[in-house]
């Protein structure tokens, strides 16, 4: 068999379609005799609803339905935590308000109608008696003592605390020559896909069955509970996710439209519509990031890290939904990160506030911790007189000691290091960015260049497991369902890279179909950086199945021993005799359904389903090293040089794996520049569309120098790590770190972000 398309830099099939604007999402379904739905939302943050009066609504000509939680009966559902602890207590959400609402955007009722402006033009008839109620719109506010209590079973306002105990953390502290405190806060950001959310729903008038369409990233997950929500069973739904125009995590959760949606289909026995609006996205889509960090470590003169302590307090938003709470444990599971730290405590406490509630986002709780640990060992260096780099090297965790079971374990799995070697990538990235040179031409002026360095670990590969069929058309294309999405990432690229390489056929001979369970029984979705480490395994297991029962059947035909055949370019022959050779699509033929050529027990059909199940995630890594200049009369921050050196495991595309990575880093600096979402003390978001809510444009973004060193993991058949979300997890930290360089001859200590023009300037006045 010939090897080509593994770690080959293979252009992306589905490119030219989506270039040309022939791509296909959720906006671009046209169904007849659709009704557009609108949701009525909260203006106030905290509110008894006293009243819902639809008939103003209901008059309007081209309102087809209304309906508000009691459309759902006595007993409406609530949505599941899909992912929780122990200490966990119950914040649950409803499809609609019941008795209160708790955030700004959440929804009240629903409008139907013949089209959206009519569905708009009917909200501002829907009458919604609200009785205010005090605002708690920080942690701070909700933690008070007379701070009105969100749901009846978190004590405090705090929905979760736990503690993370390693070895003898007092000792260490009392033993320490030095021990640095900083309190470290992130803020709150989100994903913002180019391309809101959407669902569309109709029941199929032939089958009855109900076909949910959503730009999502988990549709079993969807049509499970959807089935759960809805009291029906779950073969009787179809989900399928069409092109997505970015998922980033935030399209990861089970929405209440995802819901509403449906039910409404259903209920008005026609196809349903609903588009988000980008002030929607920013209210009611999940937030992420929000987290402060009361954090210390304990050292040895010279610069030995004896012990860590953290505070961690997780602002969760006004409810816990179905993956809120992998954000903190995240975060609280990586706070050591790559180091060698024996003695710690971590305490973490989850509080709800009247915000838009919390779930995963590019990272999921590791860029947060990342930044409170990277950032204080700069301030850490500079308190020991150290160079930043030097006091990373000293406590990195050597490859001699891999792999390693840390002891620590988050909701996603084990921390477990399995491979790889963390002081090569520091001094890579050190070499690759000419750091002993820079630090050496660090000057003063009105413009102060700074250098940031990030090292971190993530989790990636996340089970229990993911699924591919791989099937051969008697034509000799090979087509590949599986569980995982495409979400313009380049999945579908890297799955067919795997078939194809295992059956040694080029790309054009190989078809991806992706986010369709009417495809593949059984699925978990694309997040957690797992869709190449999960799917990638299942689609080689799969493959490799149908390159098996092609040789069973080849040695069979020819009357061979199976080591009497070679395979070469998606074809079988025997060895020594090449004339006598059949192609997969011969074989396809020959073991099609009443063919009558199989051997007695042989299946009918070249195809094989397989699923890559494993709890063992891998670890992958990397660091960032950062240029910045920072003008101290403007307060604005440019990116000068960005190297990243990173190890995913086998790349199965390094083009498509700096696209991810780019991607990332752009989130990151976006994070740690500019991003934030700001609510006032009455919970009123203030930052609620593009004209103030700042992104990073392509001028922000520096080239990125990339290094990738390739370190397999054991840990599966294909050597891979996910790399998803390595970007993000180190860019925010770098380049804080950088700013804060910069900086800190003019006497700044940097705590917090996003660093903008306008709160860097406000230290430097």
């Amino acid at each position: 068999m010939n090897r080509r398309l593994l770690g080959a830099r293979a252009r992306r099939p589905q490119d030219p379609r989506l270039l040309r604007g022939a791509g296909a999402f959720i906006d671009d379904l046209h169904i007849p005799n659709v009704v557009h739905m609108a949701v009525w939302r909260s203006p106030l943050a905290h509110a008894e609803v006293r009243n819902v009066d639809l008939r103003a609504a209901l008059a309007l000509d081209g309102v087809v339905d209304a309906f508000d939680i009691h459309a759902f009966g006595a007993q409406p559902p609530t949505f599941p935590v899909l992912i929780g602890d122990p200490s966990l207590k119950a914040c649950p959400q409803y499809p609609l308000a019941l008795d209160r609402v708790r955030y700004v955007g959440e929804g009240v009722a629903v409008v139907l109608a013949e089209s959206p402006a009519i569905a708009h033009d009917a909200l501002q008839l829907v009458d919604v008696a609200l009785e205010p109620l005090h605002p708690v719109a920080s942690v701070d506010a909700a933690t008070a003592p007379d701070a009105p209590l969100l749901h009846n079973d978190a004590n405090g306002n705090r929905c979760a605390e736990w503690p993370l105990r390693l070895g003898d953390p007092e000792s260490a502290f009392a033993q320490a020559d030095m021990v640095v405190s900083e309190r470290l806060q992130m803020q709150r950001y989100t994903g913002v896909p180019i391309e809101t959310r959407g669902v569309v729903a109709q029941a199929d008038p032939v089958s009855g069955e109900l076909v949910i369409w959503v730009s999502g990233q988990w549709p079993h997950t969807t049509r499970t509970l959807a089935a759960q929500l809805l009291g029906i069973p779950q073969d009787a739904i179809r989900v399928v996710v069409p092109d997505v125009g970015g998922g980033f995590g935030v399209k990861e959760e089970f929405y209440p439209e995802d819901l509403l949606v449906p039910f409404a289909a259903r209920r008005v026995r026609h196809p349903v519509k609903w588009i988000e609006t980008r002030r929607e996205h920013f209210s009611s889509t999940v937030h992420a990031r929000e987290q402060t960090h009361e954090i210390q470590l304990a050292f040895r003169r010279d610069g030995t890290i004896l012990g860590l302590r953290d505070r961690i307090v997780t602002d969760m938003g006004a409810y816990v939904r179905a993956l809120g709470f992998v954000n903190p444990s995240l975060a609280a599971a990586s706070v050591p990160g790559p180091y060698r730290i024996e003695n710690l405590q971590i305490d973490s406490v989850a509080v709800v506030t009247n915000k838009s509630p919390v779930s995963p986002y590019r990272g999921a709780g590791q860029p947060e911790s990342t930044f409170a640990r990277e950032r204080l060992l700069d301030i850490a260096a500079e308190r020991l007189g150290m160079d930043p780099a030097e006091i990373r090297r000293r406590n990195l965790l050597p490859p001699e000691v891999l792999p390693l079971d840390t002891g620590i374990r988050s909701v996603d799995g084990p921390v477990r290091f399995d491979s790889g070697n963390f002081p090569l990538a520091l001094d890579t990235a050190l070499r690759a960015i000419d750091y002993s040179q820079l630090r050496q031409l660090q000057s003063g002026g009105t413009r102060r260049t700074g250098v940031g360095l990030a090292v971190y670990a993530q989790i990636t590969g996340t089970g229990p497991f993911e699924g591919a069929d791989v099937r051969v058309d008697t034509d000799g294309r090979v087509t590949v369902a599986t569980g995982a999405v495409e979400l313009g990432q380049g999945l579908s690229t890297a799955i067919a890279q795997v078939v194809g390489d295992t059956l040694g056929i080029g790309l054009d001979r190989v078809r991806v179909v992706a986010g369709d369970t009417a495809r593949i029984p059984h699925g978990i979705g694309t997040f957690a950086s797992r869709a190449a480490v999960m799917a990638g395994n299942a689609a080689a297991q799969a493959a490799s199945g149908v390159r098996a029962r092609a040789l069973e059947f080849a040695a069979h035909h020819f009357e061979v021993a199976p080591h009497d055949l070679e395979w070469q370019n998606g074809t079988v022959s025997v060895r020594g005799a090449p004339d006598r050779c059949l192609s997969l699509a011969d074989l396809a033929r020959e073991l099609a359904p009443g063919a009558g050529h199989r051997p007695m027990g042989m299946a009918a059909s070249l195809e094989a389903r397989s699923y890559f199940e494993s709890e063992d995630p891998p670890f992958a890594y990397g660091v960032h090293a950062v240029v910045a200049e920072v003008d101290l009369e403007t307060g604005t921050v440019e990116l000068k040089r960005y190297v990243v050196v990173s190890d995913s495991g086998r790349l199965i595309n390094p083009t498509i794996a700096e696209g991810q990575i780019c991607g990332g880093v752009a989130q990151g600096l976006g994070g740690a520049l500019c991003e934030h979402l700001v609510y006032d003390a009455e919970g009123q978001l203030l930052s609620s569309s593009l004209l103030d809510y700042a992104l990073p444009i392509a001028s922000d973004m520096p080239p990125i120098e990339m290094v990738h060193l390739e370190i397999p993991t054991p840990l599966n058949p294909l050597g891979v790590k996910g790399l998803g979300e390595g970007g993000a997890v180190g860019a925010h930290a770098a380049v804080a770190n950088a700013v804060a360089d910069a900086l800190r001859s003019a006497g700044i200590v940097v705590r917090e972000t996003p660093l903008s023009p306008g709160r860097v300037g406000a230290h430097l006045v």
